[in-house]
């Protein structure tokens, strides 16, 4: 066979290969028996018509394409491996053509690729997070909440008390829209009946925020869910209905989309309860703390802040470092090269389909119902979801990429600690916590976790410019760890 490879813009390859006439010959003469097999021709058993027969009777077109397609998948896997290249998926047949020499033409999606470039020069500032004093209390609230006394009252809304609502929520300062605004007075008038029904649901849609018959509140002031909330409901009885108007600070840190606005509440009261804290003291301290090893001191109340304040610390670390790393693999995404087939693509679109319809079964609907109901096509949604699909693609070739630059592995000893570092929170279940984990994909599961794990602090290490130096290490070694874990990122 000869062999052509031309590798295509579109990250494909065409492999033009000419076979030798007799094979086409061969094939020809097989697929002329199979079909003989198939057909009824008169004045012959079934298989037993001579080839120029079945040429007369079915003619030449119908033996050949069956010979091509026979031929075509023989020679297709025959020649990759001699064209050297490396598919992501199945090729197709482009072209065949007998003259001047029975010709195929291949075209095969090739595996992805990236150039990560000179990504271990990209630096960006780190902030460390910093826990103030504000963020203890609260957390200390929160377990004060916790551990409060919950009684149900017959006694009108005070404030302190926790209520159940039926609440409802709009704008009042919703502005008309910019067609309703460039309507002619004339259009306006012509249509006035006809969309006076549609425009009060337009309106009513673009107001209404919230809309539930069961919310739970605490009215106190940190909590209340906008200023004068809770004096607009004090003195309400359970079922009386209270309607309220409160235009909200115009401070956007602290209250985003709703600074300035202008909004009337319609609240039903469902239940009241008075809500009685315990003392914040050392008892207090002793009782929420995890307990302690056998004569140990239980923790006073100072010691119980300086737990909570290193715990929200290493909380807040764990959460900056994770944006940080984040953004730092951003950088170098965006100045990397990436290279991958439309079939690539396709198929992580139909990936996120397959989980929006799975998301859309737990709430009883289906992917064809949310079609009909968006009015999209299945062309539709290929075009709303490839962007997030490109942007899945790229990192996900980004992520395996930096696995393998760096030389990332997970041992088995290290998911084994792992396991056994989880399976002590289960107490006298660790054993069987343990069990899960002796099947492959648990195990796997695991390690692909740790492995993603490692490779974002090692992208957090490259930005602030504390990342090792790398180890030059030989081709075998690297064709070892991409085959056994650069996958699974």
């Amino acid at each position: 066979m000869n062999i052509q490879t031309e590798r295509l813009e579109n990250h494909t390859a065409r492999l033009t290969v000419e076979v030798e006439a007799a094979q086409l010959e061969k094939a020809k003469q097989d697929a002329a028996r199979k079909i003989a097999r198939q057909v009824n021709i008169p004045g012959f058993r079934k298989g037993k018509a001579p080839y120029r027969v079945l040429v007369n009777y079915l003619g030449e077109g119908a033996i050949l394409e069956e010979a091509v397609e026979t031929l075509g998948n023989q020679v297709y896997k025959n020649v990759l491996d001699e064209a050297e290249v490396e598919p992501y998926g199945p090729g197709s047949l482009e072209d065949f053509s007998i003259e001047p020499q029975p010709t195929f033409k291949f075209v095969v999606p090739l595996q992805p690729t990236v150039d990560l470039g000179n990504y271990r020069d990209i630096r960006l500032e780190y902030e460390a997070p910093v826990i103030d004093d504000k963020a203890v209390d609260d957390r200390l609230k929160a377990l004060l909440e916790r551990e409060a006394l919950i009684e149900e009252s017959s006694k009108p809304v005070a404030a302190g008390n926790r209520v159940t609502l039926s609440m409802k929520a709009e704008y009042l300062d919703v502005e008309d829209t910019e067609d309703e605004a460039e309507d002619s007075e004339e259009e306006a008038e012509a249509h006035e009946h006809d969309h006076e029904a549609h425009d009060h649901d337009h309106n009513e849609k673009d107001r209404v925020f919230i809309d539930n018959d069961n919310m739970v509140f605490r009215l106190t002031e940190d909590r209340e869910p906008a200023p004068g909330f809770t004096e607009a409901l004090i003195g309400a009885t359970v079922g009386e209905r209270r309607e309220f108007e409160i235009t909200y600070p115009d401070d956007a840190e602290e209250y985003e989309h709703l600074a300035g606005r202008r909004v009337k509440f319609d609240v039903t009261i469902r239940k009241i309860e008075t809500v009685t804290l315990p003392e914040l003291n050392d008892d207090f301290a002793a009782r929420v703390s995890p307990p302690k090893e056998e004569g140990e001191e239980p923790p006073t109340l100072l010691q119980l802040r300086m737990n909570i304040r290193e715990e929200l610390e290493r909380e807040a670390k764990e959460a900056a470092d994770s944006a940080y790393a984040q953004q730092v693999l951003d950088k170098i995404i965006e100045q990397a090269t990436f290279a991958y087939p439309e079939m690539l693509v396709t198929d992580e679109i139909e990936h996120l389909l397959r989980h929006l319809d799975s998301d859309l079964r737990r709430s009883g609907l289906t992917l064809d119902d949310y079609m009909k109901v968006a009015n999209k096509s299945r062309e539709d949604l290929h075009n709303d979801y490839r962007d997030s699909a490109v942007a899945n693609i790229k990192r996900s070739l980004a992520v395996r990429e930096l696995i393998r630059a760096e030389q990332i592995t997970i041992s088995d000893e290290q998911v084994t600690s792992e396991i056994d570092k989880i399976a002590t929170q289960f107490g006298a279940q660790a054993a069987a916590f343990r069990s899960i984990y002796e099947g492959g994909t648990m195990r796997d599961n695991l390690r692909n976790d740790l492995l993603y794990r490692q490779v974002m602090e090692r992208i957090a290490s490259i930005g602030k410019g504390e990342a090792p130096e790398l180890v030059a290490e030989s081709p075998e070694a690297g064709e070892e760890d991409s085959e056994e874990q650069g996958e699974s990122a």
